[in-house]
């Protein structure tokens, strides 16, 4: 049972209903999940009425972003809840906004864009109980950010800062590290082995079929992508 994993899309509607609509006409998938800045609170009602529509059935889903308004997305059909385990897999959405100073708070730019201290310890507790096997997230911890878009040069150092989003997952690599981790966030379609985890950066309207519960076909799936 396959699920496509689709990169932000930062409002595109029409590009992401068609990935996820192929996915399931042509792609041999059964669910697909969209993994952050899906733009959720930036359109108006008719927007994310579609949305509903489109997600009502629980075929495609989606975890938050730091351009997704937190509170709208609550009210949203197919929203993943931050903590979510399902199978081995867990979910947390939130990401602190580099450009936020160029944004308009409650507009475009929302304070509780990153899950607060307490929430995250909550995360952490959750990760150290149950040890998932997959996480799939909307940024990555600083050290896997640092390892694969400041070392390799892709991004410049003045783009690199420390988050409390980026630190609680460093401490969940510290207690256990996944299988696999698939996020978003840094628009680049990247793959990398660090320590014992296959991580996998999606880039913008990018997506990977994979069968979460399968090791083997993920690692297939994965083959040269991203490198």
């Amino acid at each position: 049972m396959k699920t496509r994993l689709i990169g932000d899309i930062h409002g595109d509607w029409n590009g992401y209903s068609e990935i996820a609509e192929n996915a399931v006409d042509f792609g041999g998938c059964d669910h697909t999940i969209q993994i952050g800045d899906f733009g959720i609170g930036f359109a108006g009602s008719y927007w994310h009425d579609r949305v509903n529509d489109f997600q009502y059935d629980g075929t495609h889903r989606f975890i938050r972003g730091n351009h997704d308004n937190p509170a709208k997305c609550k009210e949203m059909l197919g929203w993943i809840k931050d903590g979510l385990v399902e199978d081995g897999v867990m979910y947390i959405g939130g990401a602190w906004s580099i450009d936020q100073a160029y944004r308009t708070e409650g507009v475009s730019w929302w304070r509780d864009e990153e899950l607060s201290i307490s929430e995250l310890y909550e995360m952490i507790d959750i990760y150290e109980k149950i040890k998932p096997r997959i996480m799939i997230t909307h940024d990555c911890s600083f050290d896997v950010a640092t390892e694969m878009f400041f070392r390799s040069g892709i991004l410049p150092s003045s783009e690199r800062h420390t988050t409390r989003t980026a630190s609680a997952l460093n401490t969940m690599m510290e207690i256990h590290q996944p299988e696999f981790h698939f996020f978003g966030h840094w628009h680049h379609s990247i793959k990398r082995d660090y320590k014992n985890t296959t991580y996998v950066c999606l880039g913008i309207n990018d997506y990977v079929d994979v069968d979460l519960a399968n090791s083997n076909q993920i690692h297939e799936a994965l083959e040269g992508w991203g490198e």
